[in-house]
């Protein structure tokens, strides 16, 4: 009996595979688009990061050599300019390595809550306003 069962749900699996009736891989034209940009408000990280350099480096022989008036609100000193596709870190391995971290640290240490779960910082809507988003010149 048992066998029997078995061998029916494999046929079942083989015929939903040959129609494309059942779940399967999706292929790349197929995939599901990524999530949302994450909502992130430049200002309130300012408030609560003593120090820009917590974010914004740029490494030399293991070293954040980066100067503050380097952060003078130019393209220079956004993540992307350097966390390209042909960067060891992309930007989406950047952002997701660096600002969860920082924001389990935070809760580690009991300070100011920060959002470490996809949906906290990828909201399924995007608000009617998306100013905040936007990082201020």
């Amino acid at each position: 009996m048992d066998r029997m069962l078995l061998s029916a749900v494999v046929i079942w699996l083989i015929t939903l595979s040959f129609f494309r009736l059942g779940p399967a891989v999706p292929s790349a034209e197929e995939t599901v688009p990524d999530r949302a940009p994450a909502y992130f408000t430049h200002d309130s990280h300012m408030g609560n990061v003593e120090d820009c350099k917590a974010c914004h480096h740029r490494y030399e022989n293991g070293e954040n050599v980066l100067q503050e008036d380097e952060l003078d609100g130019s393209d220079a000193m956004r993540c992307r300019t350097c966390h390209n596709a042909d960067a060891s870190l992309d930007a989406k391995q950047a952002f997701h390595r660096q600002c969860i971290q920082c924001h389990r640290t935070l809760e580690k240490e009991g300070k100011a809550s920060a959002p470490r779960t996809c949906g906290q910082c990828h909201p399924v809507n995007m608000p009617d306003d998306p100013a905040p988003l936007l990082i201020a010149r």
